[in-house]
């Protein structure tokens, strides 16, 4: 049995070349998924990295958007 280390999650060979699971980063480690190939762990992992960085790079675009309406929202026009 074979620990793979994968952009902080870890993919746990359970049956070689048949079964492989894989775990959440630390400091939690929860069982996620199961796949067959190490392969298509990886895809699974790469999968759930981009989406995570989507969620983080929508939310910190719809902040900067939002202080930017805060601020010229909170200065009167001149006339």
């Amino acid at each position: 049995m074979m620990n793979l280390y994968y952009r902080g999650y870890v993919i746990h060979e359970e049956i070689r070349s048949i079964c492989y699971t894989v775990f959440d980063r630390r400091p939690d480690r929860l069982e996620l998924a199961s796949s067959g190939t190490t392969r298509e762990a990886m895809r699974w992992v790469d999968g759930r990295v981009a989406k995570r960085a989507a969620a983080q790079w929508v939310a910190r675009h719809a902040a900067r958007a939002k202080s930017k309406l805060r601020v010229s929202m909170s200065q009167p026009a001149l006339l």
